[in-house]
């Protein structure tokens, strides 16, 4: 039986640039509210369990700006608080996760999914198809998405999260 080769999951870190990284957990922190009731207490326990901020028994209760600086730096650092925040931003990003899922079942991509849990062997595969540049993708989807709005970088993380591989460099 051979085994999958895979990177942690905070080796996407690579391709989010520190600006873009706060902009995604900003979205996060503020539109985990329009999830189920459920799912918000499930997040807010995630944060109790995996971020602190000085000062603050519940993280929560911080300030955003303290909220966002304490996420990125467990989403950096802690390889579990990845898979949990992205499938997290996946649910509150709905139309764009369902249009490239569709996108990238009609490429061929297997083992898609919007939401991932952390498990010691899992991560993502570094075998993103190395034709399939990240401008070469925009092109693709938008060919295939024309009414679809978007920012380049959301579609390419939510490509990268989707299709769980990353590209080999």
């Amino acid at each position: 039986m051979s085994t999958i080769e895979t990177v942690p999951f905070k080796a996407i870190n690579v391709y989010i640039n520190q600006d873009y990284l706060e902009s995604v957990l900003m979205d996060v922190l503020t539109d985990y509210k329009k999830l189920s009731k459920d799912q918000q207490i499930e997040f807010t326990r995630f944060l109790r369990k995996y971020v602190t901020i000085l000062g603050f028994r519940d993280p929560s209760r911080a300030p955003l700006p303290l909220q966002v600086n304490a996420l990125a730096k467990a989403f950096e650092e802690k390889d579990e608080v990845v898979p949990y925040v992205l499938s997290i931003w996946a649910k509150t990003h709905e139309a764009l996760a369902a249009d490239v899922k569709a996108w990238l079942e009609e490429k061929k991509f297997e083992n898609l999914a919007t939401e991932r849990e952390y498990a010691e062997d899992a991560g993502f595969t570094p075998d993103f198809p190395e034709k399939l540049s990240f401008d070469k993708l925009e092109k693709d989807f938008a060919k295939a998405n024309p009414d679809a709005k978007y920012e380049r970088d959301d579609l390419i993380l939510m490509v990268l999260w989707i299709s769980g591989r990353l590209p080999k460099e």
